[in-house]
C-alpha cells in the first residue's frame, strides 16, 4: 500500500511541475509582450553607450519625435510593398489575358485600363481572332520588361508602339 501511495504522489508531483512550467511560460510571455509593447509606443527610449568589451559606459534617455512620411524619403517597407504590388498586377493581368476563359472577352484589357471599344473588338472577332490576340497579349505581358506600357493603352494591338 505504501508503494501505491508513493507512486501516486510522484504522479501528482510531476503534474504540478508541468503546470508550474506552463504557468511560468505564460507569465514570461505576458511580461515579454507588455514590456516590448509599452516600450515600442513610448516616446522616450533608453540608449546604452557600450565600449568594445560590452561594458555599459553611460545610459541616456532619448526623446523621439514622430515624423511624417514625405515623398522625398519614403518608408522602405512602402517601397517594397509597391514593388510587390506591381508584380501582383502583372500576374493578375497575365492570368486574365490567357485566352480561355477570360482573354477571349478582353478582361485583361479592362483590368489594365483601355478604351471601351477594345473589349467589344475582342468579342466581335470571336475572342480576338479565335484567341490569337489574347495569347499574344499573354506572352507580351509576361515577357516584356516595360509592363507600364500596357496600362491605360487604348490601342487594340497593345504591344504595338
Amino acid at each position: 500500500m505504501l508503494n501505491e501511495d508513493n507512486g501516486h504522489a510522484e504522479q501528482v508531483s510531476a503534474s504540478l511541475r508541468s503546470r508550474n512550467k506552463f504557468g511560468m511560460t505564460v507569465r514570461f510571455l505576458i511580461f515579454f509582450f507588455l514590456f516590448f509593447s509599452l516600450n515600442i509606443f513610448s516616446e522616450k527610449k533608453e540608449v546604452w553607450l557600450l565600449d568594445s568589451t560590452g561594458t555599459v559606459l553611460e545610459k541616456q534617455f532619448v526623446e523621439l519625435k514622430q515624423t511624417e512620411f514625405s515623398d522625398k524619403a519614403p518608408n522602405p517597407l512602402f517601397k517594397l510593398f509597391r514593388k510587390k504590388h506591381k508584380d501582383h498586377r502583372r500576374i493578375i493581368a497575365a492570368v486574365l489575358a490567357f485566352p480561355f476563359p477570360f482573354g477571349i472577352v478582353g478582361l485583361h484589357r479592362i483590368f489594365l485600363g483601355t478604351k471601351p471599344y477594345v473589349p467589344v473588338v475582342y468579342i466581335a472577332t470571336l475572342g480576338g481572332i479565335f484567341g490569337i490576340l489574347p495569347l499574344i497579349d499573354f506572352f507580351a505581358i509576361i515577357f516584356d520588361k516595360d509592363f507600364e506600357h500596357y496600362e491605360n493603352n487604348g490601342k487594340v494591338l497593345m504591344w504595338v508602339k
